[in-house]
Parts: C-alpha cells; sequence; structure tokens
C-alpha cells in the first residue's frame, strides 16, 4: 500500500531567480533562470514525499486570490493533494529569492509571519484515515496544532520542521513525537550548544529529536541513543532552496511507510540525506523531480 501523510503548514508563492551574484543597493542584475512555483516549508516537503513515491496531502490555508491557481497547478503537477482548511483574503504570501550559481546559496524575502498571528477560521478537518505520519512546520497553529494533538492520540506520529526558535515553537514542539530542528534553533539558554538544544527539546516533551547542520553531519537523539550521520557529499551544489524541507519530506515518507523506529531513525536520517542529495544539482525546487 502507498504510504500516505498529511503535511499541515504554510504555502507561499514562490518567485526564483538564478543569479551570477546578488544586486547591489540601487542595481539592477539580470536573472540566468527564473521558476514561479508554489512554496513553503510543509508544501516543498509534501513534494518530496511524493518523489519518494508517497501520497501526500497539504492541509493549510489558501488566500482568495487569482494567483492562487498557480499554486494548486504547481502542486497537482507535482503530486500533492491540497485539503483548503482556511482562507484568507488579499494576494499567496510571497517569496522573492535569488540563489547565486556560483554557490547554491540562497537569499529569501517573505512575510512569512502572517502565517503566525492567529486569526484563522478553519471549517474542514482533515481525516485521519490510512495515515502513516503527520509533519507540521509551525505555521498556520490553528490548524495544525489541533491535527497534531488528533494524530498523536490515533498513535501516528507527529513531526516537527522547526528551522529557527520562535515565540510559538515551544507550543509545536510539545505536540510533536519528533522534532526535527536546524542549527539555527538556538532557545533562550542554550546558545546553540546541540546537548543544550536536545535538552531544551527532550524537557518539551519531544521522544526523539534532530538536529539538521546544512552540508555537515545531522546529529540525533532518541530513547535508543544517540549519534551522528554524514551528509551525503554533492559536487557542484547549483541551488540549496527547498533542501532542508526534502530532508523533512522523505523523513515523513520513511516514518509513514515503515513506521516509527527510534533505533532504525539513522538509517531513515541517511535516506532522507540522499533524497536532499538529488535535489542539490539542479536550479530550483522542480527540476529534481524528473
Amino acid at each position: 500500500m502507498t504510504a500516505a501523510a498529511l503535511f499541515a503548514g504554510l504555502a507561499t508563492l514562490d518567485i526564483v531567480q538564478l543569479v551570477e551574484r546578488l544586486p547591489a543597493p540601487n542595481e539592477k542584475v539580470a536573472a540566468l533562470e527564473f521558476s514561479v512555483c508554489a512554496g513553503g516549508p510543509a508544501t516543498n516537503a509534501a513534494v518530496a514525499f511524493a518523489r519518494c513515491g508517497g501520497s501526500p496531502t497539504l492541509v493549510t490555508a489558501l488566500p482568495r486570490h487569482e494567483l492562487t491557481d498557480v499554486m494548486r497547478a504547481d502542486l497537482a503537477r507535482s503530486g500533492v493533494s491540497i485539503l483548503e482548511a482556511a482562507a484568507y483574503d488579499g494576494p499567496p504570501v510571497t517569496a522573492s529569492i535569488m540563489v547565486t550559481r556560483s554557490t547554491g546559496d540562497r537569499a529569501v524575502v517573505s512575510p512569512s509571519g502572517v502565517a503566525t498571528r492567529g486569526g484563522l477560521a478553519p471549517h474542514v478537518e482533515a481525516s485521519l484515515d490510512g495515515v502513516g505520519a503527520v509533519l507540521i512546520d509551525g505555521y498556520f497553529p490553528e490548524i495544525s496544532l489541533p491535527l497534531a494533538a488528533r494524530a498523536r492520540a490515533a498513535g501516528i506520529p507527529v513531526i516537527l520542521d522547526a528551522g529557527s526558535h520562535k515565540p510559538h515553537t515551544d507550543a509545536m514542539v510539545a505536540a510533536c513525537d519528533i522534532a526535527v530542528v536546524s542549527d539555527d534553533y538556538a532557545p533562550p539558554g542554550t546558545s546553540g550548544r546541540p546537548d543544550r538544544v536536545f535538552a531544551h527539546l527532550a524537557g518539551l516533551g519531544a521522544a526523539a529529536a534532530v538536529i539538521t547542520r546544512g552540508p555537515e553531519s545531522v546529529l540525533y537523539r532518541t530513547t535508543a541513543g544517540e549519534g551522528e550521520v554524514p551528509a551525503v557529499a554533492v559536487s557542484p551544489v547549483v541551488d540549496t532552496l527547498g533542501a532542508g524541507d526534502f530532508f523533512h519530506g522523505a523523513l515523513a515518507w520513511r516514518i509513514a511507510a515503515h513506521g516509527r523506529d527510534d533505533a532504525r531513525l539513522p538509517e531513515d536520517l541517511r535516506v532522507a540525506a540522499s533524497v536532499v542529495a538529488e535535489s542539490l544539482g539542479s536550479f530550483g525546487t522542480r527540476a529534481w523531480l524528473g
């Protein structure tokens, strides 16, 4: 049976430009390539889940706006179903992104904070039938927190994607089974030190925790032990945009397909890292899908 998962969180409209270098103040530069597609942590994770052969559903809020059709069409092509749990007025949350060709590094401008302000009124509830995992990305808590609670009550593993620590993040950690954070995650009093971050996450109730570190190894700590998993070397790196999201999506696929097993987590992380490596060799977040 095909693994299925729910991905609750942010959906953006991404406008991505490949440039030789970032422009200086009051300067224009010509883009070498560009793309327009849906983005956001949960959204890109769902795309990777589909790429791995799973059946993902994105549970999100979308705007009442004509540009939303662009996002819907892109996700349909990428194998992602959408459950529009809530709606908001105005244009989509739009990310303007520049990727530097020589390094693959990206610069992002996005008003994504609007998705944590509250005030949404979800009008539909996602079904958990056949779902093997739920991923939440910290956005639209009115959608993700109730879903996470229902999933855990049903024995379905909940994975949190948390890049940096924000005021609302602790509530998200408390709602998950596996917290996956980046090395930018530095709650007060931890100074970003892995041992302190792991202790902070465990104190909030996360039974397992993972720290991703870009091109470096991935650290993990579970009830079964702790350690690190080497990153997969890629040369050249064309574009790092979405790499962390794809890691989370591939990890969700492993857990949805095989169940949660702390003893197997290092292998799950190795698989996720190999999926990320596939994505780094092409521009944008869709070319690697084939």
